[in-house]
């Protein structure tokens, strides 16, 4: 018997056991398999706003009223910390931030 088939024996019987093969269950999470799904073109189209939330030390709303080009807030984050991203209320993974060409990117580091 291999680690696929499952011995079953039906208690009114007296005949050998017989071999069932069981279920494989696929490894890959469904989100890495989303484009498989029958609704996945209307899926597709859908408009959703993707959030990264950082908390910051120390700010206020008059911070943010006088927010100009260039300041530097300090996180109550590790800089080396990924930062959950979020759709509505679902979290998709978790990101890094990186400077590329004097902007600020976003990279996603993994789904979940």
């Amino acid at each position: 018997m291999t680690g696929t088939e499952l011995a079953t024996r039906d208690p009114n019987s007296v005949s050998r056991p017989t071999v069932e093969l069981a279920r494989t269950v696929p490894t890959t999470p469904w989100i890495m398999r989303i484009e498989e799904h029958s609704s996945w073109e209307t899926l597709a189209q859908l408009r959703m706003t993707i959030r990264v939330g950082v908390p910051l030390k120390y700010f206020r709303v008059r911070d943010l009223l006088a927010i100009e080009s260039g300041q530097v807030f300090e996180s109550l984050s590790s800089s080396t910390e990924d930062v959950p991203v979020t759709i509505g209320q679902v979290q998709i993974g978790w990101s890094e931030f990186e400077v590329v060409d004097m902007r600020m990117a976003l990279r996603l580091t993994r789904l979940g």
